[in-house]
């Protein structure tokens, strides 16, 4: 388990209110935050309430118990700082009695499973007596690499509600003060050589991985090549650890020490690189699986080495593990970016090679197909008393982070997985041949497959698909015969297991990778089997979540792909994680080059200006509209326009710095709609969205039927104002 610290209360007079105390040394520093909070909302959940403030931004969510709002804040400090004590301080306390139970937190499920959450009912519910949660907050700290380099992560877990379930009370505070106590770290030494990046694999591929080496030295990331021998024969750094695999990691932090490495790329499947399992029992989920966030994390929360075996006992990662019930105290945190190219041949490693060079060398996120993103989803499980489609719920979330994407949306509701000609799977093809910067599964799966259900019918498996393949899913086969070239998407996958490239070398995770003719650049999802929550909670915690994370590390500036994997591990920790948290975290497997360019670096360009063009007209007639905007370092621009109507215009442009951009498009149905427009400069940088124009087709709607009105309503004036209508509005009929 992670390792909290206990939690000290800072002895200064604006906490204690007990008079002077003695005064910290002059090494101490402090930082100090205040969080305000809205009064808690409830809403009627038939036999229960939900309680919900607006300024919150997670849920405490712990099985069989009340569903509460929280708040995360995060810290980071340079690594070495010395956190020495943490208070939060809960002011202007409220109480307020409510008529019935808090709802509880849904049930989570495994992502193999198609069960029914039934509804629990009030009677059933047993709180006890003690209030939930007996604190008002908890916190931990770790070490980790960020958007600062490797640093301190301090994460405070705040709980503005606590629940009274014999009185039926909760209270409430409005503000809660934090003071943190640190002790800056002290400078190291200078480092005598520098690789950013490091790969490591077996020396028979050497000489399929050489292009690659010269290719990155080439874009000025200094890298070099390892062989396992060499690591194991003390060529670098003197060999360390009881096994390969911690040989291997003990080298990672020589690596990181010496040579000041952020970016770790394993090659080879598990027959060439060893991988580190691990144990973590879920309920009757007592399934062992690989994790190579292992070889990433490197420190624990003291900066020393995290050996994952804390107890040493020769079993890694263990939570509640075997007849002792064993933890280890895992750090998590990610101190390298890294991923893996599970190749198990020299010809797999030159495929991997040249799909990397070229999509660098061709600056991928520059092109416009790498602004679309496909998404596709259904309903994870019928019979759930939320009659949400999870998948495309969360396929959603990632639409609105990924602002100023595309979206192609392949949804089971709207019948996109189904069909005859073309099928499920062949529309899903189609898609990803037109090309995409990224795409998002939501569903089930296995090492070969991926799937999902109709609405509220877990009999039934999509998308469909025709000989050769089987019905009811994509499956590894579907992903080797893409043509989508040279625009390849980066994929996260949520499902079970479909990147457990220990048990299936060919897993449907690693197909996207060796597709030499297309497939994906980059690929994230399960080593193990996912746990997830039923309706909109399945965005709140759980492997879903961590997808989602790693989408919004992208939108938060990740650069590479290793910064979007690390981003939303370093999301998705908080304190006080259970078993299903270890598991999500450790088994988000990540395949590709961790250095792997997906974002320029450059400033975005201005929020464009309003599109001005006619605020109405008629339908079927093509009317132009224009905007511009400023790029700070002076880029040319390209626009995209959203029509308010599901769709939008085609990239146009390349346009000057503040100069004007213009396209068209006709409408095809009478409705009120607002036309919005985005830039990204020739970097692939995107701007925020422009205010939207809104306009009305046809023009003068409310016009036209008071018109129609007055006509039946005067039949003799008919003749005259019919002629009028037409030769003024276009109307007929």
């Amino acid at each position: 388990m992670k390792k909290l610290l206990p939690l000290l209360i800072v002895g200064i007079l604006v906490l204690s209110g007990l008079g002077a105390v003695a005064l910290p040394d002059e090494n101490t520093k402090f930082v100090t935050k205040s969080i305000n909070f809205s009064h808690p909302t409830t809403t009627n959940e038939d036999e229960y309430l939900t309680i919900n403030m607006i300024n919150t931004n997670s849920f405490l969510m712990k099985q069989n118990k009340p569903l509460l709002p929280s708040y995360i804040q995060t810290f980071t400090f340079p690594f070495g700082t010395k956190i020495k004590g943490i208070s939060c301080k809960p002011n202007d306390i409220h109480y307020q009695t409510i008529p019935k139970y808090i709802m509880p937190t849904p049930e989570a499920v495994s992502g193999e499973c198609s069960i029914k959450n039934e509804k629990v009912q009030s009677s059933t519910i047993n709180y006890g007596l003690d209030p939930y949660p007996n604190t008002w907050y908890t916190y931990d700290v770790g070490s980790g690499i960020g958007n600062n380099g490797r640093c301190v992560i301090v994460k405070i877990q705040i709980f503005p509600v606590q629940y009274y379930p014999a009185e039926n009370i909760i209270e409430w505070t409005s503000n809660v003060d934090i003071i943190l106590e640190y002790e800056e770290p002290v400078k190291s030494g200078v480092v005598k050589d520098e690789y950013e990046f490091v790969v490591l694999g077996p020396s028979e591929f050497s000489d399929e991985l050489t292009p690659l080496i010269t290719h990155k030295n080439g874009r000025g990331i200094s890298t070099i090549f390892v062989s396992l021998t060499d690591v194991y024969n003390s060529v670098h750094f003197p060999v360390t650890g009881r096994d390969d695999q911690e040989k291997n990691k003990h080298f990672i932090k020589n690596a990181i020490e010496n040579w000041n490495t952020d970016y770790v790329l394993l090659v080879g499947g598990i027959d060439k690189f060893p991988a580190r399992e691990t144990h973590i029992l879920r309920g009757t989920d007592n399934e062992t699986f690989v994790s190579d966030l292992y070889y990433a994390d490197i420190y624990n929360d003291t900066n020393g080495f995290c050996s994952w075996d804390s107890n040493e006992n020769d079993v890694f990662g263990e939570y509640d593990w075997g007849p002792s019930h064993n933890y280890d105290e895992v750090d998590l945190y990610p101190d390298v970016y890294l991923g893996r190219l599970a190749c198990v041949s020299g010809s797999e490693v030159t495929t991997c090679v040249n799909k990397i060079k070229t999509y660098e060398n061709n600056e991928a996120y520059t092109k416009h197909w790498f602004n679309d993103i496909v998404v596709i989803g259904g309903d994870h499980a019928a019979g759930d008393t939320y009659a949400v489609d999870e998948g495309e719920y969360v396929n959603q979330v990632i639409i609105d982070i990924m602002d100023g994407f595309v979206p192609d949306r392949l949804w089971a509701s709207e019948g996109d997985l189904t069909g005859a000609i073309p099928n499920g799977a062949k529309k899903i093809s189609n898609a990803i041949n037109e090309g995409c910067g990224f795409i998002d599964f939501s569903g089930h799966g296995n090492t070969m497959i991926w799937s999902t259900h109709p609405h509220e019918d877990n009999s039934v498996w999509i998308p469909t698909a025709s000989w050769p393949y089987n019905h009811g899913y994509l499956n590894s086969p579907h992903i080797s015969g893409l043509l989508n070239g040279d625009e390849l998407p980066i994929v996260i996958i949520g499902a079970c297991s479909t990147c457990k490239y220990n048990v299936d070398p060919d897993c449907f995770g690693w197909a996207w990778l060796i597709n030499n003719g297309g497939g994906g650049i980059a690929a994230c999802g399960a080593s193990g089997l996912d746990w997830f929550y039923y309706g909109e909670y399945v965005a709140e915690k759980g492997f879903e979540k961590i997808c989602i994370d790693a989408f919004q590390a992208y939108a938060d500036g990740a650069m590479t792909f290793g910064e979007m994997w690390g981003g939303a591990i370093n999301s998705y920790i908080y304190p006080g994680m259970d078993d299903l948290d270890h598991k999500t975290v450790e088994e988000f497997q990540p395949f590709g080059d961790p250095t792997l360019a997906i974002k320029g670096d450059s400033q975005a360009p201005n929020k464009p200006e309003k599109p001005s063009g006619p605020a109405n007209g008629k339908t079927g007639t093509t009317y132009t509209y224009s905007t511009s905007s400023i790029d700070p370092d002076g880029d040319k621009v390209y626009f995209l326009f959203d029509w308010g109507d599901d769709t939008y215009s085609d990239w146009t442009g390349p346009f000057n710095s503040g100069d004007t951009g213009s396209a068209d498009h006709k409408w095809t149905s009478q409705d009120t709609y607002e036309i919005k427009v985005i830039a990204k400069d020739e970097n692939g940088v995107i701007s925020e969205w422009s205010d939207p124009l809104t306009i009305t087709m046809p023009r003068n709607k409310a016009i036209n039927t008071l018109l129609l009105n007055f006509l039946q309503s005067n039949p003799k004036m008919f003749p005259i104002l019919q002629q009028l209508l037409i030769l003024r509005f276009g109307l007929q009929n």
